[in-house]
């Protein structure tokens, strides 16, 4: 008996099997984002010299706002993964999926973010934006810095 044919399907479908997509975020966090954030501007600061633009860094104000990283994208407190803040905000990042994730700035001149092995499910990652501007980040295992799981924090100066 010529088995290859039938080994040739249980490969082919263990294959298939092993391809299929992740199941629904589970995290009770509302809606699903939609998938991309479309062109935000970046924030850049001019070289230091005697015309460079003032930079006003604002002190920690105590307010937090959660991200809850999900299995395939974040969520905010709004509806979409855009969360406008004021300058001296908290934001905590929790990995409230399945999966690994990153949390990593468009630009990649700043320093805040967190890398997959101090994010796996259950941890936490805060960094408190106290320069107003435009922070795109993406999560590089799940998508890159235009689709899949991007947000943005857009920080305004205090009221």
């Amino acid at each position: 008996m010529n088995t290859r044919p039938i080994i040739a399907i249980l490969l082919a479908a263990t294959a298939v099997a092993g391809c299929a997509p992740d199941p629904p975020d589970v995290y009770s966090a509302g809606d699903a984002p939609p998938a991309t954030l479309g062109v935000l501007p970046t924030t850049t600061v001019a070289a230091v010299g005697e015309d460079a633009p003032e930079v006003v860094v604002y002190p920690a104000n105590g307010e937090t706002v959660d991200v809850r990283s999900l299995d395939n994208s974040f969520v905010t407190p709004s509806p979409t993964p855009t969360l406008e803040i004021e300058a001296g905000t908290k934001v905590n990042w929790i990995n409230g999926g399945r999966n690994d994730h990153n949390v990593l700035p468009v630009d990649e001149s700043l320093t805040w973010g967190v890398e997959r092995d101090a994010f796996a499910p259950g941890d936490t990652y805060a960094h408190v934006f106290d320069v107003p501007g435009v922070y795109p980040y993406y999560c590089s295992i799940h998508g890159n810095q235009d689709v899949g799981m991007v947000g943005a924090i857009i920080v305004t100066e205090p009221a």
